[in-house]
């Protein structure tokens, strides 16, 4: 039987009128919040439901502006700039970002697909809610995607608009000058730039208004890699992002500010960012930022600025661990791990360094289910995900989709009114393989559940794994390499030292690893890189069916290179 925790939150699927009115308004809602129970928890009563509704359906500007009132808009803080020291106010990112709003209704864009290339930084932040006010749909892509990777999903997504740095501009418009793809709008995302985009549109923030949102509407599109080929744009909605607003602060106990200041690392096309991007406006945490993510640059901002929270992936979990010192970590009361599964030395590394009380848990959560599945207590051991947050219904099914039991492992399957992603753009088979034939969403991750319904990752099952907490695709990469002349066939495995290949050359052709190496490096982006090695083999493990059998080439290519699984 499938376990779905008690008291599963259900929200009407309609339209949601935003209003906004006076102070009135402002201190009920203040006053709701501050009855509100004091851990930010589903569920949630009806009150406190159709109040993170009203708050998040109207996307950030509800959130940001009327979370505080106009006296004081101007001097609470929604973002800080590790980089320049520089504290954004409310007010700051609402001048900056009505206006792109505007624009973007203007020119029709509304419903439209836009790209963003951007690193973290004020503009960004005023870009990335100027966009969801609008109701565009924005694709978000790594700010360091290289030339390939940046055509792929234009040809995908087709934007309208691309909001870019000012140093990426000539090699997006020497992409564009050289294909039939579609060209779009370029603009660059500075003070100068958006002031010229946006001079048109009225500068007035206090009549805007967000007229409609739908909890089915798509809000945006994040890049995930896969099993079927090249990345795929997932296609997040409304719904699914206000379902997952309680669940950082599943187990804090300060409400509505669980926390003070959280550190925000991760770059736009990971969900992580988007979480917190959405999250914090609503529970008034200042959002702490650098465009420079780099350890040294890292560590000068906890210094200076001493955030109170932070999500990490698991490689500068161990960074971190390793370069701070005590002191430096002293702030922290919660750090929250994800990505790919840490070594518990790790851990217990980082452990050492943060404060006695601090919360260290590892979490687990996909780009497909609009961010976290788990997130670890307090209590919870290293080695356990924690419990599977009330939001979803889950089942853990064998290779034949039967249910398993108790400490039995199995492929974690998962079911939710509004968590679930609408689709891939342009890619219904892929979708359609993950969905189960009664609708369940198949994860290709395997756990076990323990008798106090703890879960533990195992593996996973899908053929795309992580290095340094990216996805890696191996068929993107095998597409590539298959591209180099005298390559007749080719499989990418995961090592312990990154993605290795294995390939197959054709009769009478010199094929050597720097022809490879070469053609990867140029093509894509550095943590792609075949760091595992290259080995050259006669043939490749297949099925009885003729495909590649991916488990017994990891385990071939990686005992042919010496590496370790």
């Amino acid at each position: 039987m499938s376990k779905r925790p008690p008291e599963f939150v259900k929200i009407a699927k309609q339209p949601l009128p935003i209003d906004r009115n006076c102070n009135r308004q402002r201190s009920r809602r203040k006053k709701d919040l501050a009855s509100a129970p004091p851990v930010a928890l589903l569920p949630l009563d009806p009150s406190a439901l159709s109040l993170l509704v009203s708050c998040a359906c109207a996307s950030l500007y509800y959130a940001i502006f009327l979370n505080t009132s106009p006296c004081t808009a101007s001097r609470t803080v929604s973002h800080i700039n590790g980089s320049t020291n520089e504290s954004i106010t409310n007010e700051q990112i609402l001048k900056m970002a009505i206006p792109i709003a505007r624009t973007l209704i203007a020119k029709g864009y509304s419903g439209k697909h836009v790209m963003m290339i951007l690193r973290n930084d004020e503009y960004m932040a005023a870009v990335y809610y100027g966009l969801i006010f609008s109701g565009a749909i924005p694709i978000l892509i790594d700010p360091n995607s290289t030339n390939y990777e940046f055509t792929h999903f234009n040809t995908l997504v087709g934007p309208r608009v691309i909001f870019c740095e000012q140093k990426k501009v000539e090699d997006i418009k020497e992409i564009l000058e050289k294909s039939n793809i579609n060209k779009p709008e370029i603009v660059v995302a500075d003070c100068n730039a958006i002031h010229e985009f946006t001079k048109s549109v009225n500068s007035n923030i206090d009549d805007f208004r967000i007229t409609h949102v739908n909890l089915d509407l798509p809000v945006l599109m994040l890049p995930t890699s896969g099993s079927t080929g090249l990345p795929k744009a997932a296609v997040l909605s409304n719904g699914g992002l206000i379902a997952q607003l309680p669940t950082l602060w599943t187990h804090h106990t300060r409400f509505p500010k669980p926390t003070d200041i959280a550190m925000l690392v991760s770059t736009a096309q990971w969900m992580t960012h988007t979480i917190l991007m959405i999250a914090c406006p609503v529970y008034q945490i200042t959002l702490l930022m650098t465009p420079t993510p780099t350890i040294d640059c890292l560590l000068y901002m906890i210094r200076r600025h001493k955030p109170t929270w932070a999500l990490l992936g698991p490689t500068f979990a161990n960074t971190l661990a390793t370069a701070a010192s005590s002191d430096d970590l002293a702030s922290l009361e919660t750090v929250l791990t994800t990505g790919a599964k840490p070594g518990p030395d790790i851990m217990k590394s980082l452990k050492r360094k943060l404060p006695k009380n601090v919360n260290l848990c590892n979490g687990y959560g996909t780009t497909e289910t609009h961010g976290f599945i788990t997130i670890p207590a307090n209590d919870t051991p290293f080695e356990s995900n924690g419990n599977i947050l009330n939001i979803f219904e889950f089942k853990l099914c064998n290779e034949s989709g039967e249910e398993v039991g108790k400490n039995e492992q199995g492929q974690l399957y998962l079911r939710s009114e509004l968590c679930i992603l609408k689709g891939y753009y342009k890619n219904v088979e892929a979708y359609e393989e993950c969905v189960s034939s009664d609708g369940w969403w198949k994860t290709g991750d395997i756990f076990y559940q323990n008798n106090d319904g703890l879960m533990f990752f195992v593996e996973r099952q899908k053929f795309w794994f992580k290095y340094l907490n990216y996805h890696i695709s191996p068929e993107e990469l095998e597409s590539v390499i298959g591209s180099v002349p005298g390559v007749k066939e080719c499989v990418v495995v995961e090592t312990d030292k990154g993605p290795a290949a294995g390939v197959v050359k054709q009769p009478n052709y010199h094929v050597s690893e720097n022809d490879i190496n070469n053609i990867v490096n140029s093509t894509l982006s550095e943590y792609k890189r075949l760091r595992g090695g290259i080995a050259f083999v006669t043939s490749l493990p297949r099925t009885h069916s003729g495909k590649l059998h991916r488990a017994d080439c990891r385990n071939f290519i990686n005992k042919m290179l010496g590496c370790q699984e």
